[in-house]
């Protein structure tokens, strides 16, 4: 892998101190800064795996691991030696994943997407592929992350994902799985108003939604995208409900979306619905939209990122056991 030397930052990242090393303070050769600062080096650099990471360390020219602040071993002729990829797939193995969610925290946001996906090519013998949950951002930044153990559910992992995070104000966007009254409950506990998808796992809260009055209530929203081979019309109707059955429910959402496949001219339609906690005075049309067409987007480069781990890479993603 090319090894492209690093120009001077005006500062250094914020590092976490060596009281995050998970190594024992005897023996450290490297410090832990240096080998974090390595990882992520390499991994701009297109790295995927702990092998390719290690390869770009060992490539590594004398003035990148100068500026790495890598390990001197020849003070008089300024000769510094790059962490070994063992060093490098035990302490990112090891450390905790707090630790490097840490180094890219996010301040406090308006909008948390909750999404779920599985670690391709991450299976073992003994379990099935490492399940992650994230929080992002609108932007698509990683606010938190958690992993799923084999034997619970995004359900449990949801108080775990957002337990660290400042959620008073802001909006919670995420799937049907997570349309609980105990998630509800949870979220407005904490100060959040939620957005969430509404499927026949509610039944009755699905059946509720699609009984509502759509065809007297106007089209607040419009939009029209063409693109990716493909023609796309989606509409949206808000109303505002009493005594639905779901804590805090104070309006329901319908998408309409209208696609066709430009090329062979096929065309169909689907309806989503939402449920929000948000009231009408709080939140517009055209702004529950947009909601949730950023979820949509969120979702689409989630599943992207996860579907390339390993896809053009033959290393395995070093995953821990799951607790």
């Amino acid at each position: 892998m090319p090894c492209l030397a690093l120009s001077a930052p005006s500062s250094m990242p914020r590092l976490p101190g060596e009281d995050c090393d998970p190594r024992d303070r005897r023996g450290r050769c490297h410090p832990l800064g240096c080998i974090l600062l390595a990882a992520l080096c390499a991994v701009v650099a297109g790295a995927r795996c702990l092998e390719a990471i290690g390869q770009w360390a060992a490539n590594a020219p004398q003035p990148t691991l100068a500026r790495l602040h890598a390990r001197t071993t020849s003070p008089a002729l300024g000769l510094r030696q790059a962490p070994s990829p063992a060093t490098i797939r035990r302490v990112l193995t090891a450390l905790d994943p707090a630790v490097l969610l840490g180094l890219s925290a996010v301040e406090h946001t308006a909008v948390l997407i909750v999404d779920g996906k599985s670690l391709r090519g991450s299976a073992t013998p003994e379990s099935g592929p490492a399940h992650l949950l994230a929080a992002m951002t609108a932007e698509g930044s990683t606010a938190a992350q958690v992993r799923v153990g084999d034997k619970t559910s995004e359900i449990a992992a949801l108080g775990d994902l957002l337990g660290g995070l400042d959620t008073a104000g802001c909006v919670v966007s995420a799937d049907a799985l997570h349309t609980q009254t105990a998630t509800a409950e949870y979220l407005a506990g904490r100060g959040a108003d939620y957005l969430l998808t509404v499927k026949a796992n509610q039944p009755t809260l699905f059946r509720q939604a699609k009984k509502l009055p759509w065809a007297q209530a106007p089209v607040l929203d419009r939009g029209r995208e063409r693109a990716h081979g493909r023609e796309e019309v989606r509409t949206a109707k808000v109303l505002t409900v009493a005594g639905i059955a779901f804590p805090y429910a104070a309006q329901v959402v319908r998408i309409h979306r209208w696609v066709r496949i430009i090329a062979t001219g096929r065309a169909r339609r689907t309806y989503a619905y939402l449920v929000t906690s948000l009231s009408a005075e709080r939140a517009a049309a055209e702004e529950l939209a947009r909601l949730v067409r950023g979820h949509w987007r969120i979702e689409v480069r989630h599943e992207a990122l996860r579907y390339r781990t390993g896809v053009k890479d033959p290393c395995r993603p070093a995953v821990a056991a799951a607790g």
